[in-house]
């Protein structure tokens, strides 16, 4: 027959487990002992060391109020301390099972007791399998539990105590020299109280698993809320140095995270709340409207993001340019936004606008910023488009009109490039005479210039260089394959085809033959001794070539 109702219990087997409970390591065991110590009322806390018969003793004895009974220190999950301890930490009595699997002395005098007792518990005995002695002992009120490890040096050990008592908040000794003892909130831009605890403001995000929390010297790596800028702005992290907040807890027995409850929950909250608070106490900032939004929910009221964007640069086909500084400028002398397109729209524009004062003012939309009132306000560029007259017809090159297309490389009879500049509403057209425009085949993933067409009138400032540097930000975008040529062997490859294809565009195909020589001599050049000369003659299959004397500086 099926029960009516059933109970949470505890097997007698657990306890036949408790040295899997822990994993043994010195710091674990001596933040669990730290622990103990602190709630017991300690001042101040004593770690010794010493080898004898090639192992390393350690002991760790603290002036708290010492252990009552000597029953509670082994009755897993039962802590036996007072209920003022019991309701502000929530202790789970597994401290000293840390320790479980080694030979351990406990000595300790109780507060209302007139004398202190003894405990060892060998290695074999933390399952319960043997009764262990209590022994009449001296020592003054508090605990002292000294303990065996393997396998660690005194300076490893020294480290190792050093590590466990950095952020403790009472003074600890190393075989009697105080060890120093560090703010866990040093170095914060903000510190904010909150429920008992401090939270620290910190710029820059954590390295990967550092410690974001303190729980009295015990410390954690939770994740609590850190917040980037916009545009290349400052990175905020923050750190908690918990005090007398109960409602935070750790999870058991490892104690390596905080429990994820409505506390944890509040105190993330909390932590987004100041970093607020500290970017208020600066003269200017960069979040997203999104998050200048969040801060007045938070109430913590901020003006709008710095009015600075940063300069256009036309985009390229290779973003090379997407992690290196760009400069930036204020919002005043009326910037106007470029709307996004492609690197074959955006070159040439770029190159037509290059003498126009127009260009200085052009900067790159920053998309976290829509719904700032100066933001939204700026003129923008749009829908920038070429137009080009050539053999009695007129082509127009746009990202709007994708059927539009060149046949071939062009000399136009002329090439006009027309934009609208909005200021909210409102668009004007604007028209620039330019000597470039350039059409590409739609749908293909190109790296090379053959799939480009040329409109261009001569001029100039349209050299082949010129022509080469745009073909490079329009096409080059080489392959990250495994299989594939190195970027250094890519680049040099598609330089000499759009050499070639520049030349010939503008100067005609013996020009382009000429240059294709010219760099394959130059490519051999190191063949050649300093202060000779070459002489290269080349006639269907007669190859003449001759080497000569520099003549000598006068």
């Amino acid at each position: 027959m099926l029960p009516t109702s059933v109970r949470p219990t505890v097997s007698p087997e657990t306890i036949t487990k408790v040295t899997r409970l822990f994993n043994g390591t010195l710091h674990d065991i001596l933040t669990e002992l730290l622990q103990n110590a602190r709630r017991a009322g300690a001042q101040s806390v004593a770690i010794d060391f010493h080898e004898l018969d090639g192992k390393l003793f350690i002991s760790v004895a603290d002036d708290g109020s010492g252990i009552e009974d000597p029953a509670s220190l082994l009755a897993l999950g039962s802590s036996g301390w007072n209920s003022t301890i019991a309701g502000r930490e929530d202790p789970a009595g597994m401290g000293i099972f840390s320790l479980a699997g080694r030979d351990v002395l406990v000595t300790s005098r109780h507060q209302t007791h007139s004398s202190a007792w003894d405990l060892r518990i060998p290695a074999d005995g933390w399952t319960g399998d043997i009764a262990l002695d209590v022994a009449p002992a001296s020592r003054e009120i508090g605990t002292t539990i000294a303990f065996a490890i393997n396998g660690m040096s005194d300076n490893e050990a020294l480290s190792t105590v050093k590590k466990a008592a950095a952020f403790y908040p009472l003074p600890v000794t190393a075989n009697g020299e105080f060890l120093p003892r560090r703010d866990f909130l040093e170095g914060a831009c903000h510190i904010a109280e909150w429920n008992g605890s401090r939270i620290g403001v910190f710029t820059g995000f954590p390295g990967y698993r550092n410690p974001t929390i303190n729980f009295h010297g015990l410390t954690v790596s939770s994740p609590l809320f850190n917040l980037a800028e916009s545009l290349r702005g400052e990175r905020f992290s923050t750190k908690v140095d918990i005090g007398d907040t109960p409602a935070l807890q750790l999870v058991l027995p490892a104690r390596k995270d905080i429990v994820a409850n409505d506390a944890y929950a509040e105190l993330k909250t909390a932590c987004e709340r100041a970093i607020f608070e500290a970017i208020a106490e600066r003269w200017a900032h960069r979040l997203s409207f999104e998050q200048w939004q969040r801060a007045s929910e938070l109430d913590i009221a901020l003006p709008e993001a710095e009015p600075v964007l940063v300069r256009w640069n036309p985009a390229d086909a290779s973003y090379r340019d997407i992690h290196s500084p760009r400069s930036e400028r204020g919002v005043s002398g009326d910037p106007v936004i470029v709307e996004p397109c492609e690197p074959y729209i955006e070159q040439p524009l770029a190159h037509a606008l290059r003498n126009e004062s127009l260009f200085e003012r052009l900067v790159e939309p920053h998309a976290p910023y829509e719904g700032y009132a100066w933001y939204d306000a700026l003129p923008r560029l749009k829908a920038p488009c070429f137009h080009v007259a050539h053999g009695g017809q007129t082509t127009v090159l746009s990202e709007q009109d994708p059927e539009s297309a060149l046949p071939a490389h062009v000399t136009a009879d002329a090439i006009e490039l027309r934009f609208d500049l909005c200021n909210q509403d409102e668009c004007t057209e604007t028209r620039l005479p330019c000597d470039l425009a350039f059409d590409i085949d739609r749908d293909i993933w190109y790296d090379d210039v053959e799939h480009i067409r040329v409109a261009w009138t001569p001029s100039a400032e349209l050299t082949p260089d010129v022509l080469v540097e745009l073909f490079e930000a329009v096409a080059f975008c080489p392959s990250e394959d495994s299989d594939a040529d190195s970027w250094d062997t890519q680049h040099e490859r598609f330089l000499r085809e759009a050499r070639k294809a520049a030349t010939e565009i503008l100067l005609g195909a013996d020009a382009a033959i000429a240059g294709e020589f010219r760099d394959l001599v130059l490519r051999h050049r190191w063949l050649l001794p300093k202060g000779r000369s070459l002489t290269i003659k080349l006639a269907d299959d007669v190859v003449d070539v001759s080497i000569g004397q520099l003549p000598q500086a006068a």
